[in-house]
């Protein structure tokens, strides 16, 4: 099951790093037309928003996976190793209390947008429910890479107090 959920924590990752680019070639796009054909689009920012919703949302799981997140390192590091596997199941059941309420109220607002058709209130009518579902969808992977975390931890523990480790 860890493979699985690493499997999809990089899958997910990979597919959300290529909005990193796409959203800076709609911001160079924007630039050009406000001020060298003196044109502003109305529909760019928009977009360049619902893309980094899922550029983040899609991307956390990831960057657990990887130990890309900021901790306090300076304090992290003098941490033994018992310590710092409580760490990771703090951190574990931290992200777990953030991530149910996301899931939950996400998810319906995301079904309710899908259900009733809704569409931005801008000119450019973007059809809502992708943006809104990334939330339930990133959280949820989010989710299960701590738990992966966290249940490592725990194991990784249970292992040293068997071999007498830190």
């Amino acid at each position: 099951m860890q493979k699985i959920i690493h499997r999809l924590s990089n899958g997910f990752g990979l597919l959300a790093a290529p909005l990193t680019g796409i959203i800076a070639l709609l911001v160079l796009y924007e630039v050009f037309c406000r001020y060298f054909i003196n044109a502003a689009t109305s529909w760019t920012a928009e977009v360049e928003s619902y893309l980094q919703i899922a550029l983040v949302m899609l991307g956390g799981a990831y960057v657990l996976h990887k130990e890309g997140h900021v901790r306090v390192d300076v304090i992290y590091r003098r941490f033994g190793r018992r310590q710092r596997e409580w760490v990771e199941i703090l951190t574990a059941l931290t992200v777990l209390l953030a991530t149910v309420p996301m899931i939950w109220f996400g998810g319906g607002l995301a079904w309710d947008a899908w259900a009733t058709g809704q569409t931005s209130s801008s000119a450019a009518e973007i059809v809502l429910w992708p943006a809104m579902a990334a939330v339930p969808l990133g959280a949820g992977l989010l989710a299960l890479q701590s738990v992966v975390n966290g249940v490592s931890g725990i194991i990784r523990l249970r292992g040293m107090g068997k071999s007498g480790g830190e």
